[in-house]
């Protein structure tokens, strides 16, 4: 009976300290997502930081030239995809109606190709469209947030620049709390900025990647407006997993309701399926190292915890910070089998590799 009780009385803890933590993430997202942000992007410029100090300039110089070389590049990133989004508005209101003209089509020809009265169809419109309204509103709410939280962090510069300026010290006043540790927490603290280094940089690579052979594919296919729909499309890839899939819906659903065939939309679909494997299986494991080591499941649920905490930030931000816990899940004896869990270990034998492909055309 003692040992029930000691059990439950673990199990009733956790869960309680569980729901607080969660409940003062939700609260607190505006004051932690520029810091975990700038976290991260200090991971970003730190080598170039740390190239400069080496060099010739003392560390405040160094730490306020990479920030400042940062904000420029993002000045001109803004300005680009400003003018794409500008040169697309114009042409809003003429695309609404060749939509609208195509949409009318479509429903025109399928209710002849099936025999499904219009009106019919017009009803299930209409569902669609509530279902569409409601999902239209839980997205603006979130990008609102997003929005809202991005407004506020024009204090991220400093918190970037103090923590540059003071890594060192934040470096040894963990080393300290670590005490007869010292050695292993090194060891954590270099896994750690490893994988935020590589993983930042890489992610911006890809993007970049992503932009460009989506712009070409675009142009190659045929579609209207190819550099916007190729930036905006590659910008969701800061998401793991879904970001390919959600930066198809612009382009697919342009192709679908305002090109004058179909054909548009078939390829746009039969392009983005060929991306999404390149995306998952070459550009990303190949230039971010696949540093991260998660496994899919893992990754998809830290996905949908971090949206519903924290919006698109949340899904931008968590991913890292769990590769980050894994590492020190690793680390710590009592808490490996919580890293063995998060990682893709495990389950070699049943993953898919050319050999096994081989054998069976072997047999």
């Amino acid at each position: 009976m003692g040992r029930r009780y000691i059990f439950l009385k673990k199990i009733t803890l956790f869960i309680v300290f569980f729901i607080v933590l969660i409940f003062a993430l939700k609260e607190a997202r505006s004051f932690l997502i520029p810091i975990m942000l700038a976290v991260l992007l200090a991971y970003m410029l730190f080598p170039l930081a740390s190239f400069l100090e080496r060099k010739w300039l003392p560390r405040i110089l160094a730490n306020l030239v990479a920030i400042l070389f940062s904000i420029g590049v993002l000045v001109l990133a803004f300005n680009f995809i400003s003018h794409q989004v500008s040169v697309f508005a114009e042409d809003l209101p003429d695309i609404q109606n060749q939509a609208e003209t195509n949409w009318e089509s479509i429903k025109r020809n399928l209710s002849e190709s099936t025999g499904i009265s219009k009106d019919r169809i017009d009803d299930w419109e209409k569902d669609v469209r509530s279902v569409y309204e409601t999902s239209d509103a839980m997205l603006r709410s979130t990008f609102s947030t997003t929005t809202n939280i991005i407004v506020q962090t024009g204090l991220m510069p400093v918190y970037i620049f103090f923590l540059l300026y003071y890594r060192d010290k934040f470096h040894e006043v963990i080393l300290q709390l670590s005490r007869d540790r010292r050695e292993k927490t090194e060891t954590i603290l270099k896994e750690v900025n490893l994988v935020a280094k590589k993983y930042m940089t890489g992610l911006v690579i890809v993007v970049f990647i992503l932009s460009i052979l989506h712009t070409g594919a675009f142009l190659i296919i045929g579609i209207d407006y190819p550099v916007f729909f190729g930036v905006m499309a590659a910008l969701f890839n800061f998401i793991p997993y879904f970001g390919t899939l959600i930066g198809a819906v612009l382009p697919l659903s342009y192709a679908f309701l305002a090109m004058d065939s179909l054909s548009y939309s078939f390829w746009v679909l039969i392009y983005f399926i060929v991306i999404q494997f390149v995306e998952n299986n070459i550009l990303t494991p190949n230039i971010t190292g696949g540093y991260l080591s998660l496994n899919p499941f893992v990754t998809i649920l830290s996905l949908i915890l971090g949206s519903m905490l924290w919006g698109v930030a949340g899904m931008i931000l968590i991913v890292p910070f769990v590769a980050m816990f894994k590492i020190f899940c690793d680390h710590v004896s009592f808490l490996k089998p919580i890293g063995y869990f998060l990682s893709d270990k495990g389950t070699e034998k049943y993953a898919l590799s050319v050999e096994k492909m081989k054998g069976w055309f072997k047999k």
